[in-house]
């Protein structure tokens, strides 16, 4: 990483009140302080490599930079303006109107149009006024909608009802995202497994392969986006075996969570939160397995865990 700010040199040139407000600021940024200089440089390079900023050539940069990544959603109005308002707060309000369905831009700390229209268009949904800012009566009403004290946001709660679900019938839908194989006949008793297994649990099975060849993520992202599954699962083809869930800068999948810490219990594998694009982008409860449990000699166990713990899921 190469910056064009001289960190020692500043360092060294701050009073004892500066240094103590620079220190304050990283921890409101979500870093740790420091009273060793050495210590607290690497924190300031760290910060600057996590944010992509150097470019920063100026003390006066750092300090501004430093204030906007130490705002949290509700500290200050955000609007369009011009500068483009960039920060924290903003990076927070993409992520939780993406997993409300009203964002599917790039989260990027960025306050411009794109945001505006998925303000507005949330605005509208909710009754509030139309107006594309965002003051403490959005702020709570995004708040409100994820539910914190319950297993799963409302967007989440809503896209896992089916007309079937009090009748105890086949409701649930599961869309899977299998790699393909160069064995086209253990491509397809694999598929036959899935659907199978899924029927004894009374769930409806479809695949990411039914768009076509083309099977990029993008369009797999479209494809979920589109029939909005109660679960979305990829397999993943990796040396090392894991379970991810959604997990953002501040935000993450609370029914995914808890969904994949059961999984993880029973087939001893270990689940971690992460922003993958699959993850981020799908409105649906997502998982992705990494390693080789897509092969039809394993895929029995694992989706016999899987369906098991989302229909406990929701009798509970």
């Amino acid at each position: 990483m190469t910056i064009s700010l001289d960190i020692a040199s500043l360092l060294k040139s701050l009073s004892d009140i500066e240094l103590d407000d620079l220190r304050n600021k990283l921890i409101y940024a979500g870093y740790a302080a420091s009273e060793d200089n050495a210590e607290l440089i690497s924190l300031i390079l760290l910060f600057i490599d996590d944010k992509n900023l150097t470019s920063i050539t100026s003390k006066e940069s750092l300090w501004l930079e430093l204030i906007n990544h130490g705002y949290k959603l509700g500290d200050r109005i955000l609007n369009l303006s011009d500068p483009e308002l960039r920060g924290s707060d903003v990076e927070e309000l993409q992520e939780l109107l993406s997993r409300l369905g009203f964002y599917s831009e790039p989260i990027n700390g960025v306050f411009n149009t794109n945001l505006v229209t998925s303000v507005t268009a949330f605005q509208e949904n909710r009754g509030l006024s139309i107006d594309g800012n965002v003051g403490l009566g959005t702020v709570n009403e995004i708040r409100m909608l994820m539910r914190p004290n319950l297993n799963t946001s409302l967007n989440e709660a809503i896209k896992s009802i089916s007309p079937n679900l009090s009748t105890s019938v086949i409701g649930y839908s599961v869309c899977f995202d299998i790699p393909n194989e160069e064995d086209y006949a253990a491509q397809i008793e694999t598929y036959e497994i899935t659907k199978k297994v899924c029927l004894e649990n009374n769930i409806i099975a479809s695949f990411a392969s039914e768009i076509g060849k083309d099977t990029k993520e993008e369009n797999i992202i479209k494809y979920v986006n589109k029939i909005q599954p109660t679960l979305f699962i990829s397999f993943k083809k990796s040396e090392e075996s894991s379970l991810a869930y959604f997990k953002g800068s501040f935000t993450e999948s609370r029914f995914g969570k808890n969904l994949s810490s059961k999984i993880m219990d029973q087939l001893q594998i270990n689940n971690l939160g992460k922003a993958h694009n699959l993850l981020k982008n799908t409105k649906s409860v997502s998982l992705i397995f990494f390693g080789n449990f897509y092969q039809n000699d394993k895929v029995s166990e694992i989706l016999e865990v899987v369906l098991k713990n989302l229909n406990e899921s929701f009798k509970n």
